[in-house]
């Protein structure tokens, strides 16, 4: 089995995703089956999330977001890493 290795620096198209999408993406698991988007940093860092497939709407909502098993994942490494 290729063992792979994962740096917090997970690279979209336009660039990392960052410290405050890694942030999001602890918000959005913490909150359950749904995160409202009510910051101004969340709607920032919620582009890279949606670019890295992290992150899903909620139905036509585009305020509401959910984690994506990719996203869960990510995370899940990154606190492994360490």
């Amino acid at each position: 089995m290729e063992r792979t290795t994962l740096s917090p620096a997970c690279w979209t198209a336009s660039g990392p995703v960052g410290p405050r999408c890694i942030a999001l993406l602890r918000r959005v698991r913490a909150s359950g089956d749904a995160y409202t988007l009510i910051r101004n940093v969340d709607r920032d860092a919620v582009v890279k999330a949606l670019a890295a497939g992290f992150v899903a709407w909620v139905a036509q909502s585009l305020d509401d977001v959910r984690l994506t098993a990719r996203g869960a994942e990510y995370l899940d490494r990154l606190a492994r890493v360490g």
